[in-house]
């Protein structure tokens, strides 16, 4: 019987997902907006903290909504 580490049992387990709401939440105090559409969200700390220092590096908003994210992969699939 080969041992294996618990850290490989659960490498695929998500401890804090990110999740966005369309109303502020006691998690989610954080207005995020689709760089799409334009949507307002709201995202927990860590993640509004991620996504500012890509827009400060010089990044375009990295986020998309899920609507624009399934447009977008909707177009992508047609043009095969």
């Amino acid at each position: 019987m080969q041992a294996r580490l618990r850290e490989e049992f659960d490498a695929d387990r998500v401890e804090n997902p990110v999740t966005f709401t369309d109303y502020m939440t006691d998690r989610n105090k954080f207005e995020i907006s689709c760089g799409s559409c334009f949507k307002t969200l709201y995202a927990d700390s860590e993640t509004s903290e991620a996504l500012l220092r890509s827009i400060e590096e010089g990044l375009d908003n990295p986020y998309l909504c899920s609507e624009c994210q399934d447009e977008l992969e909707e177009e992508a699939y047609e043009r095969r």
